[in-house]
């Protein structure tokens, strides 16, 4: 029986799921076991990102891995003018920046999750 393929974007999101949910858990003094978790949650979400680069180049080439790094950009300023504002900053535009910026980070993981799609559906084409 031959192992179903997995998405990558699917398991980066569950990996980012989990930080979420892990970072208030170990908040206020964090210890070794605490920072070992957390490397070991980024280290799989780092871990599912290469690998869905790797799986959108050898499909589409430079264009489809600049879309996953256009992604990241967009998530990572966007949580940046948000969730991890500094308090003087809370009045300014950057909220409403930061805002739009994850609207559209949420749009374009969507498109890479239809695009990844594709390539898995081909891939499991290919070994049926």
């Amino acid at each position: 029986m031959k192992r179903p393929v997995r998405s990558y974007l699917v398991l980066a999101a569950l990996a980012a799921g989990t930080l979420a949910f892990a970072l208030p858990l170990s908040a206020g003094d964090r210890g070794p076991v605490d920072y070992a978790v957390l490397s070991a949650i980024g280290a799989a979400i780092l871990w599912n990102l290469v690998q869905l680069g790797r799986r959108l180049h050898a499909a589409g080439g430079g264009k489809a891995v600049w879309h996953l790094t256009r992604t990241l950009g967009f998530w990572t300023i966007g949580l940046f003018n948000t969730l991890l504002l500094r308090p003087e900053d809370v009045d300014t535009w950057r909220p409403y920046v930061g805002g739009i910026l994850l609207l559209i980070a949420v749009a374009d993981t969507i498109a890479l999750g239809v695009q990844e799609h594709r390539i898995v559906a081909g891939l499991q084409d290919q070994t049926a």
